[in-house]
C-alpha cells in the first residue's frame, strides 16, 4: 500500500514538473506573456491587432522556454489573420522575430504581407462580382457560388477567366497549399462541383471534375451505386468488398449529368497480419455509369484486378480510357 502512495505521489510531482518545465528553465508566464503581446500590440498598432490561441512552443530544437505560437488578427478585418512565434519576453525591448532566422522579420512584416494577400483577394471578388456574387479563399480551395441555371459553355467560361485571374497574381496570394476550386450553385447550394488545381510553374490548371459529395441527393445516389456495386461483387466477385475511403467521382465536362463512379475495392483474401511482406489489399478497381439528373443506372463493370501492380499514372489512364470510352469528357 504504502509502496502505491509513494507511487501516486512521484506521479503527480512527475507531472507537475513536465507542465511546469518552461518554468523551470527560466520562462515567462502565459499570462506575462499575455500581458507583453498585447501591450506590444496597443504601442505599435495602435490597438488595431488582436491575438488568440497563445501557445507555448518549447521543444528540443529550440530549447527556448519563452517562444509562444499565436495568431495574430485584425479586429476590424477579422480576415486578416497569420499565425507566427514570437518571443514576448523580449518582445518590447527586441521585437525582431528571431524564429525566422536571417530573414529580419517583425510582426509588422507579416502584417503587412498577409493584407496585401487581402488586399488581393478583394480585387479578385470585385472583377467578378457580377459573375460570382460570393467567392471564399479557404486553405485548400478557392469556393464560388455560380448563380443562375448552369450551362456547360457559360461555366466553362467562367472557370477559364476565374483561373486566368487567379494566375494573374499567383505570387501576391502567396498560396503555399495544395488547392481546389469548389463550385456552389442554387441547386446545390452546399457544394456541386470540386476541381483539383494542378500547379504547373506557379499556375494553376483545371484538372477533371469532381462531383461532391455535399451535393444535394447525395446519398440516394451513392445508395443505388453501392448496392449495384455489391450485388455484381456478390455474384462474381465475393472476394471482395467495397472500401468508403477510396473513390473517385468524375463528372462529365460536357453533360454536367452523367457521372463514373470509380471504386476501389479491397480483397478480402489479403491479410496483412499475416503476410510477411505487405501487399496493398486494393487490387480491384470498378467503374459505374449514373446519369444525376434523371437517375439512371447505365451499368458497372470490373475494369482491373491488378491495381496494386500498376502506378498511379497508369490506373489513371486506364480511367481515363475506360470512362471517355462510354462518353464521359474527363
Amino acid at each position: 500500500m504504502k509502496t502505491l502512495i509513494v507511487i501516486g505521489v512521484l506521479l503527480v510531482l512527475f507531472f507537475i514538473f513536465v507542465s511546469n518545465f518552461s518554468r523551470f528553465m527560466g520562462g515567462i508566464s502565459t499570462n506575462k506573456a499575455a500581458q507583453n503581446l498585447e501591450h506590444y500590440l496597443e504601442k505599435e498598432h495602435k490597438g488595431e491587432l488582436g491575438f488568440r490561441e497563445l501557445n507555448r512552443f518549447f521543444n528540443a530544437a529550440t530549447m527556448n522556454p519563452n517562444m509562444f505560437t499565436v495568431v495574430i488578427f485584425h479586429k476590424e478585418i477579422p480576415e486578416i489573420e497569420f499565425y507566427c512565434h514570437v518571443n514576448p519576453k523580449e518582445l518590447l525591448e527586441n521585437d525582431t522575430l528571431s524564429y525566422y532566422g536571417t530573414e529580419n522579420l517583425k510582426i509588422a512584416d507579416l502584417y503587412q504581407r498577409e493584407r496585401k494577400r487581402y488586399e488581393t483577394r478583394q480585387k479578385v471578388k470585385a472583377d467578378f462580382v457580377n459573375d460570382i456574387p460570393e467567392i471564399k479563399f479557404e486553405n485548400d480551395r478557392f469556393e464560388i457560388f455560380v448563380p443562375g441555371e448552369i450551362e456547360t459553355a457559360d461555366l466553362h467560361d467562367v472557370i477559364e477567366r476565374f483561373v486566368a485571374r487567379l494566375n494573374s497574381v499567383y505570387e501576391e496570394l502567396d498560396i503555399p497549399y495544395t488547392m481546389s476550386l469548389f463550385i456552389k450553385t442554387e441547386a446545390h447550394p452546399d457544394g456541386f462541383i470540386d476541381i483539383p488545381l494542378e500547379n504547373i510553374e506557379n499556375q494553376w490548371h483545371p484538372q477533371m471534375f469532381m462531383l461532391s459529395a455535399t451535393m444535394n441527393d447525395f446519398a440516394a445516389i451513392e445508395k443505388d451505386i453501392k448496392q449495384r456495386i455489391q450485388t455484381d461483387l456478390d455474384a462474381s466477385y465475393p472476394n471482395y468488398e467495397i472500401d468508403d475511403n477510396y473513390r473517385k467521382i468524375i463528372l462529365d465536362k460536357s453533360s454536367l449529368s452523367k457521372i463514373a463512379w470509380v471504386q476501389y475495392l479491397k480483397d478480402k483474401t489479403i491479410d496483412n497480419d499475416k503476410n510477411e511482406k505487405w501487399q496493398n489489399p486494393l487490387t480491384g478497381l470498378y467503374i459505374t455509369y449514373y446519369d444525376i439528373q434523371t437517375g439512371h443506372l447505365y451499368f458497372g463493370e470490373m475494369v482491373s484486378q491488378e491495381n496494386d501492380n500498376i502506378s498511379y499514372d497508369e490506373t489513371l489512364a486506364l480511367i481515363k480510357l475506360k470512362v471517355e470510352a462510354e462518353g464521359i469528357q474527363m
